[in-house]
């Protein structure tokens, strides 16, 4: 009986180690491999790498990296990340300690990993942004600067609201009451948005050019995805050729080779496979935003 339970106790010890490493590759120093952003946040000799894989509108993955690359002495950077609602509402993400801040001990050019699939925090129904908050020092030491800044999830909330309008008629340059062309869904699905710039141009072929030369972070850029690649993400937008024009037409892409639009005349916007449009791909975006709130020195 005890060579038994010696056997079953090893087994188990072995089971639950495997379980705890088997998920530590992914906060590896690699990071994510196909995240949907990035974001750095740094001040005085400390700096956070926050990499997002948005997964709805209200549920996301973040992998964190704090590092100190050279604070004053006897100083620990410290970090902050924040959920904040498209409707309102705050929620602070809780580190492994229990506590809404983590705190870098060890020195200059020690660093700290860490990562939280899928959370989705109860009281925000859309997660417009996270906010993230890099410190110099913690508030008994003395902060000698301290930057927050933000990271968007119009993507996916874009996507949420074209999805709400499935049903709704395909109607030519419509922007609702009663339907949509395919440009009409993209831009009345991002538009209202909180604190959505705006589309500044209206046509697939227009949104097409804007994504092509506005590829740097900022406020509200695009990030071009391979075509023709399995990093494509729920709620990328895909552009086509389907005239004499370079782009006539775009849709969200839904994965397993579905997309949701308004495709043509005499159809609803809806659900379908990509099919015949597939090989017309010309090119695959994703809508993202980052800003920069405060950077703040000697407060």
């Amino acid at each position: 009986m005890k060579p038994r339970i010696m056997t079953l106790i090893v087994a188990f010890v072995v089971a639950v180690s495997s379980a705890v490493f088997a998920g530590a590759p992914s906060a590896s120093a690699d990071g994510l491999s196909n995240p949907s952003g990035t974001l750095t946040v740094s001040c005085g000799g400390a700096e956070a790498f926050i990499q997002v894989d948005w997964k709805r509108a209200d549920q996301v993955t973040v992998r964190w990296r704090i590092e100190d690359t050279g604070t004053e002495a006897n100083k620990s950077p410290v970090l902050r990340i924040q959920a904040r609602g498209a409707e309102g509402g705050e929620a602070p993400f809780i580190f492994p300690s229990g506590e809404t801040y983590f705190i870098l001990r060890g020195g200059n050019g020690h660093h700290e990993i860490g990562l939280k699939s899928d959370w989705n925090p109860d009281n925000i129904p859309n997660i417009n942004h996270l906010r993230v908050k890099v410190q110099n020092g913690t508030t008994e030491q003395g902060v000698f600067c301290y930057q927050e800044r933000d990271i968007f999830n119009w993507s996916m909330i874009a996507h949420k609201n074209a999805v709400a309008k499935r049903g709704a008629p395909y109607v030519l340059g419509g922007v609702g009451d009663p339907g949509y062309d395919c440009s009409g869904l993209v831009y009345t699905s991002y538009n209202p948005i909180a604190n959505f710039p705006g589309w500044p141009v209206r046509r697939a072929v227009d949104m097409w050019n804007w994504a092509n030369n506005n590829q740097n972070p900022g406020k509200f850029y695009a990030k071009k995805i391979d075509t023709w690649s399995a990093d494509l993400k729920v709620g990328d937008l895909i552009f086509y050729k389907t005239t004499a024009e370079a782009v006539g037409h775009v849709s969200f892409w839904e994965g397993d080779g579905q997309i949701f639009d308004a495709l043509q005349p005499g159809t609803t916007v809806d659900y379908r496979p990509e099919g015949g449009l597939y090989d017309n791909r010309v090119a695959v975006f994703r809508i993202l935003g980052v800003d920069t709130v405060a950077t703040v020195v000697n407060p």
